[in-house]
């Protein structure tokens, strides 16, 4: 008796099928690893000068030796260059280390000269603007109307990133994540996911008093990158040896696949840069992170 057989439409349904699963098997198969956090450095970490444009490069090989792969400035260190886009690009992009984005505020962001930013920053090649903003209270208390204005100013200044080529990410200090990140949480919310996007600081939030690991958690699609620093009494002090660990924010990290830029800042502000906490910083996220 003569087997039977198949309408043609259904045998080609049924073989698409079967090559179908095979392909998932042989992907399954052959995957390798998750994608791992990438690694960078803020340029506070070395006793750089603005305009000193040499001093940088410098910079940025030193930390191609201690295995960074990416690194953040001031925008400060990188202005001078605006006229020499090309030879400036070419030179970075020579060290190996890939440009994460040029550090600004809210204050300095002027409609006079924010939009020439963006433009050069990213001839420059990088991709962020980490944008900081003082917090709305010290005691995470703020109005509806305080943070409707800043949620209006972030998406505007997001949109002039979108515009050039770019995209904002939010820095936070330590205000934004007092009462349990009343503040991050409420900017996470209410602003645009397509304009506004977070570079965390962990080390700050921690010193707010927040929850850094728990934001991530909630939010790992908003956040391109952490600022991982620790302080002991309030001094800043290499990672590994301050008042917390961030062993919580690697296994938040672990658990949401989470691989954006984990970013020592050794330095910052009236702080000189600790350029000698950057190698035991990098070990220290390699251990913690694995990364």
């Amino acid at each position: 008796m003569p087997s039977p057989r198949l309408p043609r439409r259904r045998f080609v349904g049924s073989l698409s099928t079967t090559v179908a699963l095979l392909g998932l098997g042989a992907r399954r198969l052959t995957a390798g690893p998750p994608p791992a956090p990438r690694v960078g450095c803020q340029a506070n970490g070395f006793p750089l000068k603005p305009g000193d444009f040499p001093a940088l490069l410098a910079a940025l090989r030193r930390m191609r030796e201690l295995d960074y792969t990416g690194f953040e400035c001031n925008v400060r260190f990188v202005e001078g260059e605006f006229a020499r886009i090309a030879e400036a690009r070419r030179q970075i992009e020579d060290t190996g280390v890939a440009f994460i984005g040029t550090h600004t505020s809210m204050q300095l962001a002027k409609p006079e000269v924010f939009p020439r930013w963006v433009e050069k920053v990213a001839a420059l090649g990088a991709s962020y603007i980490v944008m900081s903003g003082g917090g709305l209270a010290a005691d995470g208390n703020f109005s509806a109307d305080a943070l409707r204005r800043k949620v209006t100013a972030l998406n505007e200044l997001g949109r002039t990133c979108r515009q050039g080529g770019l995209r904002l990410a939010y820095h936070n200090h330590n205000p934004e994540f007092a009462r349990r990140n009343a503040e991050m949480d409420a900017l996470a919310e209410g602003t645009d996911p397509e304009r506004v996007s977070f570079l965390m600081d962990a080390g700050h939030a921690r010193l707010g008093g927040g929850d850094p690991a728990a934001f991530l958690q909630q939010h790992p699609g908003r956040i391109v990158g952490c600022h991982l620093k620790t302080f002991k009494e309030l001094v800043q002090v290499p990672l590994g040896q301050g008042d917390w660990d961030f062993v919580d924010l690697a296994a938040a990290i672990k658990s949401t696949g989470w691989h954006g830029w984990l970013i020592t800042e050794e330095g910052g502000g009236p702080r000189p840069g600790n350029t000698a906490a950057l190698g035991p910083d990098r070990e220290y996220i390699r251990r913690i992170f694995g990364a």
